[in-house]
């Protein structure tokens, strides 16, 4: 989909200024896999392609750990999920440090939380996962996953201290490898997010296969209710081979966030190249065809930067 934009004078007087300035770097923080480093990937080459002055690359990293950097002058964009962002501008997150420049780019695409068993155990439900010792993926303490894990096995009545108690373990490998972690057998539970069908996800779908784990009414609601801008989603049975049911899934939503250190008028530029350039996204992965336009400033978890919202306003997509 491509937008187009009626110059107002506002905006010819930030190109102006745009066109008097140096080259400008812009660090993208776009995690360590999954979809992140496509979608850091696309918006780096969009943005060089279309904003003059401006050279985006991008940069590996978790993203707590990238939002520190941040607040250290060391990124500008980061991808994060909406439920962490407050948190970590407040200074809550897991590293402590406080991200107060943190501003809302756009919102990108949403996520299935996906926790699975290994088909090589009988496990069915997270509410059993501490009936024997189990071998789980608990993330580390500046993972993204952490809290979603926590509160996944929290709304179902369990915790990484109960699995402990029963005999499991908790795992701290990287994300990146769990998925090689269930196949050779050193993992029984991997937890993923990400679209439906994952790519991660069908590595495993024949070796050794997995179970997904749904969530029943009460689950739901308790998990939603613990992560901001969280909701529950059906997920189609045949999604994945041997997945004979629908479940009930969380669906959590993605989005860009910049710092409010990067000038307005650069804001404006790299927004609207995003934005007129959006297309470019579709068929990356499963579910990029959600980055649209029309919900770039839905569910945004903190201040939009000015720069952004001029863009917005001038398209027409933003409320007045």
């Amino acid at each position: 989909m491509k937008r187009t934009f009626v110059m107002t004078a506002a905006a010819a007087a930030l190109l102006v200024a745009t066109g008097a300035q140096a080259e400008t770097f812009i660090r993208i923080g776009s995690g360590l896999a999954g979809t992140y480093p496509v979608v850091g990937a696309k918006m780096a080459e969009i943005i060089n392609a279309n904003v003059e002055g401006v050279t985006a690359t991008t940069i590996a990293g978790g993203t707590e750990a990238n939002m520190a950097l941040m607040a250290q002058g060391e990124v500008e964009i980061v991808l994060t999920y909406g439920f962490l962002t407050p948190v970590v501008q407040r200074g809550e997150g897991s590293l402590g440090v406080p991200t107060p420049q943190v501003r809302h780019l756009m919102t990108l695409y949403g996520a299935y939380f996906q926790p699975v068993a290994s088909a090589d155990t009988e496990l069915t439900s997270l509410a059993d996962i501490d009936d024997e010792a189990y071998r789980i993926w608990g993330a580390n303490a500046t993972s993204i996953f952490l809290p979603m894990i926590a509160e996944a096995l929290e709304a179902n009545g369990s915790s990484f201290d109960a699995v402990r108690a029963a005999g499991g373990t908790v795992d701290e490998i990287g994300y990146g490898d769990t998925a090689g972690a269930l196949q050779d057998g050193r993992l029984d539970v991997g937890f993923f997010a990400g679209p439906a069908p994952y790519s991660m996800l069908m590595q495993i779908e024949n070796q050794p296969g997995f179970t997904l784990m749904g969530f029943d009414e009460a689950a739901g609601e308790a998990y939603t209710a613990a992560l901001a801008g969280t909701t529950m989603q059906e997920l189609p049975a045949g999604t994945y081979a041997g997945q004979d049911e629908a479940v009930m899934l969380p669906y959590l939503m993605n989005e860009a966030v910049i710092s409010a250190d990067v000038p307005d008028e650069i804001v404006y530029e790299i927004t609207k190249a995003l934005v007129e350039n959006v297309g470019e996204f579709e068929g990356l992965f499963a579910g990029s065809e959600e980055i649209q336009p029309e919900t770039m400033l839905d569910l945004a978890s903190v201040e939009t930067h000015p720069g952004a919202m001029m863009c917005y306003s001038e398209a027409g997509l933003a409320d007045d």
